[in-house]
């Protein structure tokens, strides 16, 4: 699939790394993470442990030169047990001071990509209380809650959350 052209990207030297890769900035994760949803460290620190090369991968954006990287922005890829061609996405956060500034575009390009051209996905599924019109700008589109836990059809109709996703198609 190759993405349309979307806005120029920021020009500070950003990278997306994947957190298993790079464990000496999963306190820094954990911080970000917890600044918009608080939980306990070692909750966070086994979630993020569990990221690896197949589902469920956690990914950082970070920025830095030298010895000193800065994590900026997390996005986590979980699998969908009763859909094993689409993904969903979640705790997509940028760190407060940096929003507006292109980062999460950027970190959700780079998610796309791995989605579907590294693991050759059709879907991408997300769920946002707050963020509908940015994701809509990513070309996501509303759908009906989906199952994200277990093969059962029960739905988490959680009346805050809108339900949105992407194809690889773009359909």
């Amino acid at each position: 699939m190759t993405l349309p052209p979307q806005q120029p990207v920021p020009t500070e030297p950003y990278r997306v790394v994947p957190i298993h890769k790079h464990r000496e900035l999963m306190d820094q994760c954990i911080a970000l993470i917890n600044a918009e949803w608080p939980r306990s460290y070692s909750a966070r620190l086994w979630s993020l442990e569990s990221s690896k090369e197949t589902l469920p991968t956690s990914f950082v954006l970070t920025t830095g030169m030298k010895d000193e990287t800065i994590v900026l922005a997390h996005a986590k890829l979980s699998p969908i047990p009763a859909d094993r061609d689409a993904v969903f996405v979640e705790s997509v956060v940028v760190a407060r001071e940096r929003r507006g500034q292109g980062i999460g575009r950027l970190l959700m390009q780079e998610v796309e990509r791995h989605c579907f051209d590294k693991l050759h996905l059709k879907k991408i599924y997300l769920s946002t209380i707050d963020q509908q019109a940015f994701y809509a700008k990513l070309g996501y589109k509303l759908c009906s809650a989906i199952n994200i836990f277990g093969s059962r059809p029960t739905l988490n109709k959680s009346t805050k959350k809108i339900w949105m996703f992407k194809s690889a198609d773009g359909c």
